[in-house]
C-alpha cells in the first residue's frame, strides 16, 4: 500500500502593492520563502513528482490569500 507525503504552498498578495509572496512547507521542515510567482513555484513541485489535491482562496480588501496541498508517493 503506498503511502503519501504532503507539502503546501502558500502565496498572500497585496493589490495596492503588486507585492506577493509564495512560501512552500515540505515535510520535515520550515515554511520557506521561494522565489518567482506561484505558477513557477508550483511548476518546479511538479517537476519533483508532487500532485495538487486541493486548493483554497479568499481575500478582504486588497488582500489575496491562496493555500495550495500537494502529495507525493513517499520513496521510503
Amino acid at each position: 500500500m503506498p503511502t503519501w507525503e504532503y507539502a503546501s504552498v502558500i502565496t498572500a498578495n497585496d493589490a495596492e502593492s503588486q507585492r506577493a509572496g509564495v512560501s512552500v512547507k515540505l515535510p520535515g521542515g520550515q515554511s520557506e520563502r521561494q522565489q518567482g510567482d506561484t505558477s513557477s513555484v508550483l511548476n518546479r513541485l511538479g517537476a519533483e513528482g508532487w500532485e495538487l489535491v486541493s486548493y483554497h482562496s479568499s481575500g478582504a480588501g486588497t488582500w489575496g490569500f491562496e493555500q495550495f496541498w500537494l502529495k507525493r508517493q513517499s520513496t521510503s
